[in-house]
This record gives C-alpha cells, sequence and structure tokens, in this order.
C-alpha cells in the first residue's frame, strides 16, 4: 500500500467492462457501424458526438439616428399598395424636410370681363390723377364737413382782422369758406381764386345760395351783379369796385398765384389786408417744387398792405407721399424737396420779412386729416432795413 498514490487517479474517466461510446453494444464498443448510416452527421449530431456550436456573442444595438427613426415610422404608417388593374400613381415629392412639396401655382387666366374691368379702372384712375392733381376736389368740402355744419375754422379768426378789409381767398375751391367771410364778417371786399374753372364756376352759382330772401335773384346770380361786374359772360371785363354789403362784396376768378419766374415779382404791388392760403401748399409744393412755393410766398407778401396778415395752413410732410404718386412729375418733384414745412416759419419771418407769427390752433373737423395748423403771419408797417428785395432771394 505504500506505494499506491491515491490522488494519480484524480480527473481520470473510469470505464467498466459494460460501459460503451455513446451509440456502442457489446459488439461494437466504438460505434463504428455509424459510418454505414445514410447521414452519419445527423446521426452524431443525435448522439451528442459532435462538438457544440460557438455560441453567437450578441452584437450591441447601435443607436438609430432621429432622420432612419423617421424613416422607418413612416415606412411602417405607409400602407401596403394594394394590387389593381389602375396604373401606380407617381410617388410624392417632398423636401428636405420630408413635408410634400407644394405644385407651382398655375398663373390665372384672366377672362375678357376682367380684362375690361380691369382696364376700365385702369382709365378712372389715370382720369382721376389728371384732373385733381392741383388738389381741386369738387367734394372738397362734403368730405371736409357735415351736411349743415359751418366750417370750424372761422372761429378761430377774428372778425376785426376782415371788417371793412380788403380779402384775397387762395385756392377757394366751390367759395364756402370765402361765402362765409363776405357775409358774416362784412369785409369791404374779398376775391376768391381758384386755378379750376369748373369750381369758379360753382362758386359763382353757390352766391345765390348765401343771399337772405330779400335779395333779388335773377338767374342764377343776384341782380346786383349785372349793375355792378356787366355781364357775366364777358370775364376779360375789369370789375367795378365792390360794395360793403353781401353779396356785393364777393366774387370769384379763375387765376394760378404762383407765378412763372421770380422776375415778375417786381411787378407786385399791395392790395389786399388780408391773404388767406389754407389747405394748399401741399400741392403747390408738388406741382411746383421748392422755388415754385417760395415764390408763391413771396407774392403774398409783396401783395400784403403794411401790416397786413398771411393766414397759411400747411399740411405736414408726410401726407406729400400718398399724392406724389399721381403722375410722375409730382413724384419727381417730391423726391427733390428740400423746403420742409417745419422749415416755413423761420424762413417766412428772417428771409422774406415778416414780423411775427401767430398760432391759432388746430380747428376740428369731421375727418381727422384735416384737422391741421392755422398760422398767421403779420407783416411788419415799416419794411426791416436790411430786408433783401423779393426778387433776389
Amino acid at each position: 500500500m505504500s506505494g499506491y498514490r491515491r490522488g494519480g487517479f484524480r480527473g481520470r474517466k473510469r470505464f467498466y467492462k459494460d460501459t460503451f461510446a455513446p451509440g456502442g453494444s457489446k459488439t461494437d464498443p466504438l460505434n463504428l457501424a455509424i459510418e454505414l448510416l445514410d447521414n452519419p452527421e445527423e446521426e452524431k449530431r443525435r448522439l451528442g458526438l459532435l462538438d457544440p456550436e460557438p455560441a453567437t456573442v450578441p452584437q450591441p444595438k447601435r443607436r438609430k439616428t432621429k432622420k432612419k427613426e423617421k424613416k422607418q415610422e413612416k415606412a411602417e404608417e405607409k400602407p401596403e399598395e394594394e394590387e389593381t388593374d389602375s396604373p401606380k400613381k407617381s410617388p410624392v415629392k417632398t423636401n428636405r424636410h420630408g413635408s410634400p412639396k407644394k405644385e407651382p401655382r398655375r398663373e390665372h387666366q384672366p377672362t375678357k370681363e376682367e380684362k375690361e374691368a380691369s382696364e376700365l379702372r385702369k382709365n378712372k384712375n389715370e382720369y382721376f390723377n389728371r384732373k385733381y392733381r392741383y388738389g381741386n376736389f369738387d367734394r372738397y368740402y362734403g368730405i371736409r364737413l357735415n351736411p349743415g355744419e359751418t366750417d370750424k375754422r372761422l372761429s378761430a379768426f377774428d372778425k376785426a382782422w376782415f371788417e371793412h378789409k380788403s380779402i384775397l381767398d387762395i385756392g377757394c375751391n366751390v367759395g364756402f369758406l370765402t361765402l362765409s367771410i363776405a357775409k358774416d364778417f362784412s369785409p369791404r371786399r374779398i376775391l376768391g381764386i381758384d386755378i379750376d374753372e369748373h369750381l369758379i364756376g360753382v362758386a359763382r352759382k353757390n352766391i345765390r345760395h348765401y343771399c337772405d330772401h330779400e335779395t333779388a335773384v335773377a338767374g342764377k346770380f343776384p341782380v346786383s351783379f349785372g349793375v355792378q361786374f356787366g355781364t357775366i359772360s364777358q370775364r376779360t371785363e375789369e370789375p367795378r369796385p365792390f360794395s360793403t354789403k353781401f353779396p356785393d362784396n364777393v366774387w370769384f376768378k379763375k387765376e394760378n398765384y404762383v407765378l412763372e419766374s421770380d422776375e415778375m415779382l417786381d411787378m407786385i404791388q399791395p392790395e389786399f389786408d388780408v391773404i388767406l392760403a389754407l389747405s394748399i401748399t401741399k400741392w403747390i409744393h408738388l406741382n411746383w417744387g421748392d422755388n415754385g412755393l417760395m415764390r408763391f410766398f413771396k407774392r403774398a407778401y409783396a401783395q400784403l398792405h403794411p401790416g397786413g396778415r398771411f393766414i397759411i395752413e400747411p399740411q405736414a410732410f408726410e401726407t406729400y407721399r400718398k399724392r406724389a404718386k399721381m403722375n410722375e412729375e409730382l413724384k419727381a418733384n417730391y423726391s427733390k424737396i428740400e423746403f420742409k414745412p417745419e422749415d416755413f416759419e423761420m424762413w417766412l419771418i428772417e428771409t422774406v420779412g415778416y414780423e411775427s407769427v401767430e398760432k391759432l390752433g388746430v380747428a376740428t373737423a369731421k375727418s381727422k386729416g384735416f384737422e391741421r395748423p392755422i398760422d398767421v403771419y403779420l407783416k411788419p408797417v415799416r419794411p426791416k432795413t436790411d430786408a433783401i428785395p423779393l426778387g433776389y432771394i
């Protein structure tokens, strides 16, 4: 027993006489007959004689990007196409964000009626812009005032400025304000002028609407006109002296107050005690530019008697832009304007020669767009010694 090592057989597989290889028997302990089968590999696998297949190590799943996830979701949501006899539709085109592309909008081909309507609107706009380029709107007072309403600008004026005085109203339109001054403020005479002959004709006809019931009317005008002014159709005839009694103290005349050149200023003589230029500076500015408006101001100064008043109601410069689009000439003049409404006061006092300015505030109107400041410039009784002749300013 001394030479026996118990641990020498540890780990060894022991076989007994009745122990055979898998599938073996006493006659075929090593199971060699398996080679005679049709499919020996299958038999070995069944008996467990083949080495086990190496286990596949699972690979970590790659994280899908957002684009791939969106594409997979859209592919899953897309229903399977049904097999039909109809032709397959072309796939919907998508942009880079995956949303379907919009098909280009087809241009609408106008019909004959639409073309005619468009042409009619264009002609109307051209006619409007051509006719009213000077601001000579024939419905001006209908937009500015409510029916039967008195012009609120009259309440801002002092009656003493007009009573028994000679007045000029430039841009009188159809004469509503002119006739109110003639009747209520008792001027010695008042002349209303406008560039539009049609408006002057309407203003003359409006005189009879302001007459009292006892005033005799012959046709469209008071009877006294035939004696005082001669025949109405004789436009070249010089009017006779005016009476201070309405309606003999008022008359209307077609005239453009903007002179053609500065040299013509030397011929202007003082004629009036008050000159009104209400809501017309914008239209003079757009039609004749900076030089034309300055010439307009110089003529008004020269035509005032010493101590006379020049009353203006300037429009704000931001209102010029809309009307400048009426035609190319106005647009060109608008682009060159440097003499802005905020410069008027200093220029009229320091350059033209007015003594002072009185601000009357803003008169109310039917529309906010007509609510504008009214300024009264006073011409000195004695001209300034350092004043420059108007023709040379």
